[in-house]
């Protein structure tokens, strides 16, 4: 198995493990607050379901993707928010899951079948088809940590924490690069230890700044990015 056909395959595992979270959510359920500010149950899914069926259409319709971008760049604090009000303005719950499954069983196809090399235009820096597919497991996995503790249920972390993990390092510098500050030179490590006892490790061996522990949910939550 490739390492893109992994990645998609556990993006796939990480929806189907939220989709059985709220897929039989009553009405109240759907509206319960969570902890990202302003944000319920039915927004956490109409921001998942909007950024899957943005990213497909990054993938088929660059041209068309970019009017996306010019409307983000005009609304940079209030868009995604905008996105996901619309949403749950416009569907009743069990229509706003209907649409995020479709949504996202078409966006796994377009991975699968796209071509090697093929680059995807994004809000950032174009990404390969695994970066992409890593991306939407990061954000599965976090607006459905918000669920869960909005529900009251307590997620066992998987070893599929590994892909956001490494999206965490890789994108590290950047994080320092978009806010304007230099990214320190020295050398990290992050060790994590799944469930199931798999040491998950990027950086050398030997650097003394190193990240060690279990994975585990978000500790600080904002609502959702499309970055």
């Amino acid at each position: 198995m490739s390492a893109v056909v992994a990645v998609i395959d556990d993006l796939r595992e990480e929806s189907d493990e939220l989709d059985e979270l709220v897929g039989e959510l009553d009405a109240p359920g759907w509206r319960g607050p969570t902890p990202a500010d302003r944000w319920t149950v039915a927004h956490q899914i109409a921001h998942l379901s909007w950024t899957d069926e943005v990213a497909l259409l990054a993938a088929t319709e660059p041209d068309r993707f970019g009017d996306e971008v010019t409307k983000a760049l005009a609304a940079p604090d209030s868009f995604v928010d905008e996105a996901a009000d619309a949403l749950v303005d416009a569907h009743a719950p069990d229509a706003l899951l209907a649409r995020w499954r479709e949504g996202r069983q078409r966006l796994d196809k377009v991975l699968r079948d796209a071509p090697d090399g093929t680059r995807i235009p994004w809000y950032g820096p174009p990404m390969s088809v695994a970066s992409m597919a890593t991306a939407r497991l990061m954000e599965t996995w976090a607006h459905g940590q918000d669920i869960a503790d909005a529900l009251g249920v307590t997620r066992t972390p998987t070893a599929r924490l590994r892909h956001v993990a490494r999206i965490g390092v890789r994108a590290r510098n950047y994080a320092y690069a978009v806010r304007g500050i230099t990214a320190p030179e020295e050398e990290f490590r992050v060790e994590l230890r799944t469930p199931d006892g798999e040491v998950i490790a990027y950086g050398p061996e030997e650097a003394a700044q190193r990240i060690t522990g279990p994975p585990t949910a978000p500790t600080h939550r904002t609502r959702g990015t499309a970055a």
